[in-house]
């Protein structure tokens, strides 16, 4: 029996491996181009977080904007990019319980399938 459920745990865990396939070709980090919002704008209402992703085989994209003064989440999402080449994205919310302009950061962060990193941060307000 012991046999067996080392066996199902490899077979479960192939796929993963399989995954991480590092391409010796690419030498290049994903190409990330960020439409809006642009740095230090202040936006009233409805946020869109607007732009591009390129790259021979994507692996992951995290979004996330926080509030500078407690780093609470207004949004955080993970695009599905993996194995993509060409993503577009349109993320949108509306930050809420707001009393006056309020600084945050936008990160984004987006990895390839041979570990090239590309990250932009972009800072700016949020008002009711």
């Amino acid at each position: 029996m012991k046999l067996y459920h080392i066996l199902l745990a490899a077979m479960t865990l192939l796929p993963l491996a399989s995954c991480h396939n590092h391409d010796e070709e690419d030498t290049n980090a994903p190409v990330l181009t960020l439409n809006e919002p642009e740095e230090g704008a202040s936006i009233s209402g409805q946020v869109h977080i607007e732009g591009k992703v390129t790259d021979e085989s994507l692996h992951e994209m995290d979004i996330t904007v926080t509030k500078d003064s407690d780093g609470s989440q207004y949004l955080h999402v993970t695009p599905e990019v993996h194995d993509e080449t060409d993503y577009s994205f349109d993320e949108h919310f509306t930050p809420s319980g707001l009393t006056g302009e309020t600084p945050v950061t936008l990160v984004i962060t987006v990895s390839d399938h041979s570990d090239h990193t590309t990250t932009k941060t972009v800072k700016f307000k949020v008002k009711p």
